[in-house]
Parts: C-alpha cells; structure tokens; sequence
C-alpha cells in the first residue's frame, strides 16, 4: 500500500520485495551512496528527499508519453523510492536521465529482466569511472532495481553467462 512523506510525496515501500530478499544477504551490512554523479558531473544527491534517514538520489524518466521525477533510497538493497511527478509503472522500461542537464545515464550491461532492459550507470565520482560507480535496472520492478556496485554487476552477468 503507497504511503506519503510529511510533504505529500509518494513513498513506494519495499515491504512486498523483502520476503523474496535472501536472508543472509539482509543481515549483511549496507552501503549508502553518500556522493552520486551523471555522466556530465552533476550532483544527483537530492538533501530535500530523505528516505530512510538519507538523502536520496534524484532521477529524471521518459518514455513515449510520459515522464517525470523519481528519488530512489542511498541505501544498498532498499527498494523504497519517491515518485516527485510523472508515473512508473511496474514492468515497463524508462530511459533514465540527470534531473539537472538531462544526459541520458550509460548503460553497463543488459539486464535479464526483459529484453531491451538495461543496467544504468551512476559515478561516485564527477568523472564517471566505471570501477567507481553503481548500477540498477530500468525496468520498475525489476528485482536489480536497488543500487549495486557496478563490479559486481559485471561479475553476476559473466557468472551468469558462462564468460
């Protein structure tokens, strides 16, 4: 059930995901981005939308007749996000852009969630370096739509590949 923030903004909770969450993977620790950049440098921390008890990382979607704002949860693993306008739907793929100058995020690797998904990517740095940055998926609902580190991902995908 959607809940709402102190200012009236969508909250979508991670209550459903949770139990399909492996659980030695939920006792472990978490890491929360405290620095997020776009392809061009610019800050995508967003200090006005806490989730959580973090600031999060604020996100612009398009697709054909559609788009809107999103901020998703700093904290690895946490599926919570803010709807700030627009609409996501579940199962249906966004192309992700900075909020500020509006660069299309890279793309790292396909995701397996439906064909034409793919993992974007977010640099810890104002360079983006791809050994320093984090990815997630964009399909709303993919089980890859929380942050992980983009080291990780490749190594899931050739694991998971056979390369």
């Amino acid at each position: 059930m959607p809940r709402f923030t102190k200012d009236g903004r969508l909250m979508i909770p991670i209550a459903k995901r949770r139990k399909n969450v492996n659980k030695s993977n939920e006792s472990a620790v978490r890491y929360v981005v405290d620095k997020a950049f776009c392809p061009n440098g610019c800050d995508l921390i967003d200090s006005e939308t806490v989730i959580n008890g973090f600031p999060g990382l604020k996100i612009r979607f398009k697709r054909s007749g559609a788009e809107g704002e999103f901020v998703i949860s700093a904290i690895e693993g946490d599926f919570d996000k803010v709807i700030l306008s627009g609409e996501l739907i579940s199962g249906v793929k966004d192309e992700l852009y900075c909020p500020h100058c509006d660069i299309p995020f890279e793309k790292l690797v396909n995701c397996k969630c439906s064909p034409d998904a793919e993992m974007v990517a977010v640099g810890l740095t104002p360079k983006l370096d791809f050994n320093n940055a984090i990815t997630f998926c964009n399909v709303t609902g993919c089980s890859n739509g929380t942050f992980i580190k983009s080291g990780d991902a490749i190594r899931h995908i050739r694991l998971s590949s056979g390369y």
